[in-house]
This record gives C-alpha cells, structure tokens and sequence, in this order.
C-alpha cells in the first residue's frame, strides 16, 4: 500500500503536487485530470525516481527510496529516458540479470516486439519506446505497477492485449491516464487529481 503524506513537489518555487495526503488501498486506480496537473510527476515520486520537496511517500511502511521497495515497484513513464546506443534487448537482459527474473519472451510475443529488440533506442518509434517501458516495467512481476499513460502510441492489438493483461494481473496497478479504456473501467478506482492537489 502507497501512503502519501503532506507530499509537495515544487520547480522553481512553483508547487505541482501541494501538500497531498493520500492512501491507495485498492488493487486498481487511475489518476486522471487534465494536461499539466501533476499525474506523471505524482507517478515519478512514488517511484522514488523524484525527490519531494517535502512530505512523505511509504509503500508497506518502507520508504519509496529505499532499494527494497524499488524491487517491489514497476514503473513506466516517458520520463524515463534510455540510453539511445543501447538496443531493448541489451536494456531487458540488464533488467532480469538484476531482478532475478526469467527474458519476458511471452510479454515481447504478445507486444509483436521480436523485431525490435535490436533497434538501438534512439531509432524506436513512440509506440516502440512505449512497448520497451512496459516490457520493463512488467517483466520482474513486481507488487506494484505505476503506469503513465501506458496505452499512449500503442497500435491498437497491443492496447487491447494490455488492457487484457492488467485485468488479470496479480498485484496493484496506479495508471495516470487520460483515455476512456481506464476512465471509464469500473474496475479502478478513480483519482480525480485536479480535485485533490489545491
């Protein structure tokens, strides 16, 4: 479980997220508001991959910071950037040989990626560099998924397949996203953030 409390994150002396309290006890929710109000940067700090600007974020009472919650997390974001000279295969090969974790040979068939694995990063389409962030995101099966607009440049096969797989999936999912296919899922519990963050 995601407890925040009192969590701010400024830039440049302007707040994004100010002062936000707030549990996630259930084991979907999507975040939705509009461009500009803080889902991504919200989703960047309880990945431990922002630091606050005060407050604090635990996940089963350890701090999001700490290398035992990181394993425990999936994140996939755009504003996670990856080396353009390195290719998916090398970036996945890396990730298990650090998690522990078996090649996600099942995730890449289903995501129709075989024939990327070798493009460096730097020659992927969005839809490709989304399908990477996904791939890493999920292939370790970690406890928790934070998902930024996860179905964004997918062609549609593939959103449709992921919509699938999270249905089903074996721990808790927070998507920010902005699409029907997760706003109007009655199966997530939805976050108006807008609402919470004034």
């Amino acid at each position: 479980m995601f407890i925040l409390k009192n969590v701010t994150k400024s830039y440049e002396n302007r707040p994004i997220i100010n002062d936000l309290s707030l549990q996630f006890t259930e084991d979907k929710h999507c975040i939705f508001g509009p461009n500009g109000c803080g889902k991504s940067t919200l989703l960047m700090l309880m990945s431990g991959l922002e630091s606050l600007s005060s407050g604090h974020i635990t996940f089963n009472d350890q701090t999001v910071s700490s290398k035992n919650v990181k394993y425990k997390i999936g994140v996939s974001s755009d504003k996670i950037l990856f080396p353009e000279f390195l290719t998916p295969l090398q970036l996945l090969t890396f990730h298990c040989t650090q998690y522990h974790c078996q090649f996600p040979d099942d995730l890449i068939q289903n995501l129709d990626f075989t024939p990327q694995l070798s493009t460096p990063v730097g020659q992927l389409s969005l839809g490709n560099l989304k399908k990477t962030s996904l791939l890493l995101a999920l292939c370790h099966q970690p406890l928790s998924l934070l998902l930024d607009e996860p179905t964004t440049g997918l062609d549609n096969k593939s959103k449709h397949w992921l919509v699938d797989y999270l249905s089903d999936y074996n721990g808790q999912i927070i998507v920010a996203s902005h699409e029907k296919i997760f706003i109007s899922n009655l199966t997530y519990k939805q976050i108006n953030l807008i609402e919470l963050n004034q």
